[in-house]
């Protein structure tokens, strides 16, 4: 039986110097935000500056899905460009944000904090699932460029998140 090459096979990059400084801001940036988060809210019991930081960085994720839509869109259509190392790392430290926030969301629930509607609870679920299964399908495209799965893929998610602070 015949074996297929890897999907990646000669299409993996890796991270510049300059990538890697870019991406390590990025993390700090992410960091600084959630330390001043919960700096701004520390007159309050934890499990409320686990809400604010919940509540804030489901906003910042609702910019950032658009901006990240804006820059797929501006690559994907308007350069017809593909899918750089670096845009990929940040997809993924996007991701881990919003499994972070996701996690944040659990001792709230389980301390007594429910949000307005249950189905908060499946948008949740969804804002974290949507990206991996984008960037599934991107790295294992055969046509390129493949930008197209990041336009769906963050697109996707701004509308997700948007529809998730309006009923949490």
């Amino acid at each position: 039986m015949k074996q297929r090459p890897h999907p990646l096979k000669g299409r993996v990059q890796t991270l510049g110097q300059r990538d890697r400084r870019i991406l390590v801001a990025l993390a700090t940036g992410i960091l600084l935000f959630c330390a001043l988060v919960l700096a701004a809210n520390a007159s309050l019991i934890p499990l409320l500056q686990l809400r604010a930081l919940h509540d804030q960085l489901g906003r910042a994720g609702l910019a950032i899905a658009l901006l990240m839509t804006a820059q797929a869109v501006r690559v994907g259509i308007l350069r017809k460009g593909d899918v750089t190392p670096l845009f990929r790392a940040a997809t993924m430290l996007i991701f881990g944000t919003m499994l972070l926030q996701a996690l944040l969301g659990l001792p709230m629930y389980a301390g007594g904090l429910r949000p307005a509607q249950d189905v908060h609870i499946i948008y949740g679920m969804a804002t974290v699932l949507a990206l991996p299964f984008f960037m599934f399908v991107e790295m294992t495209a055969r046509k390129r460029p493949a930008m197209g799965s990041y336009i769906w893929g963050f697109g996707l998610l701004a509308g997700i998140a948007l529809r998730s602070i309006l009923t949490g």
